[in-house]
């Protein structure tokens, strides 16, 4: 399937897009992380994500007891909307639904980063640059980094951004594959959650 829509992308990169944009969101309802690693893995390193950037959290997360709270309240308000990047700066932010404010709020009260712009909440966040993964297969990466301390990211229990290292690869041109992993009190390194990323036109433009 990546080959066909790499090859697609040569001609009709909008569409092949959204072809693997549609391609997740079918393995996300199937719970096929086998199928993602494997994606995850044939990534490349990215130059990109630029600018605003349409986020999909793709299947449930796992790998953390919170999980179980966290799945249900993701089918009522999937919470996440994207991230945007300054590549310049080599800085981003997340942004959230209104709902989400208030929603994080619970589970991290003492976090005062969150701000709204328009119809969404913004924070949370983070460097990136290229690296190599922290975790299988270890290939290249875009990185991004929640611990720096100007952020002031939230390391509760319930919601340990500040341990949390999000990796991207590329899997044709301006759509990404993502993976969230997050450091564990002993040091271990676990998955916990895949996510997509797209430019906010390409369901208009495909």
């Amino acid at each position: 399937m990546l080959a066909e829509l790499r090859e697609l992308a040569a001609t009709s990169p909008a569409l092949a897009r959204r072809l693997g944009w549609d391609y997740l969101s079918e393995l996300g309802a199937g719970n096929r992380r086998d199928q993602l690693a494997e994606l995850f893995a044939k990534g490349e390193a990215p130059d990109g994500p630029h600018g605003e950037m349409e986020g999909l959290i793709v299947g449930k997360l796992f790998g953390i007891p919170e999980a179980h709270l966290a799945n249900p309240l993701m089918k009522i308000d999937p919470t996440w909307r994207g991230k945007t990047f300054d590549q310049r700066t080599g800085t981003g932010f997340n942004r959230l639904s209104p709902l989400g404010k208030y929603t994080l709020r619970a589970v991290a009260p003492l976090y005062g980063g969150l701000r709204r712009i328009g119809r969404e909440a913004q924070g949370y966040g983070f460097t990136h640059k290229l690296d190599t993964a922290a975790a299988e297969p270890f290939n290249e990466v875009r990185a991004l980094d929640y611990s720096p301390a100007e952020y002031r990211n939230p390391s509760v229990r319930t919601f340990p951004i500040k341990r949390t290292r999000d990796e991207i690869v590329e899997l044709v041109p301006r759509l990404y594959l993502g993976r969230a992993l997050l450091t564990m009190p002993d040091g271990e390194v676990r998955l916990i959650a895949y996510f997509a990323l797209r430019e906010f036109s390409d369901e208009r433009d495909a």
